[in-house]
């Protein structure tokens, strides 16, 4: 995972991916990003690293979604359908 300038092309999409990944949390049944980590990403994620990457501050590395996406029982496709 490395941050991203200001300047970035790809900050928009990171934004929008972020923001994806909050949506299907909380379509997940949990309360915020935060209850997630709690009850199921704490052992695999950390904290900071979950909340960098829903910020769409960093430009995470493709084994991070994928485990994002595990904890979550989604494909790593459905974290990439936002528009």
């Amino acid at each position: 995972m490395r941050r991203i300038s200001k300047k970035s092309g790809d900050q928009k999409w990171l934004k929008a991916l972020g923001k994806n990944i909050e949506l299907l949390i909380k379509g997940k049944g949990y309360q915020s990003v935060y209850d997630f980590w709690i009850q199921k990403a704490g052992d695999h994620l950390s904290r900071a690293s979950l909340n960098y990457i829903v910020s769409g501050s960093v430009d995470p590395k493709v084994s991070t979604l994928r485990q994002i996406a595990k904890l979550l029982n989604i494909s790593m496709k459905k974290l990439f359908e936002f528009d």
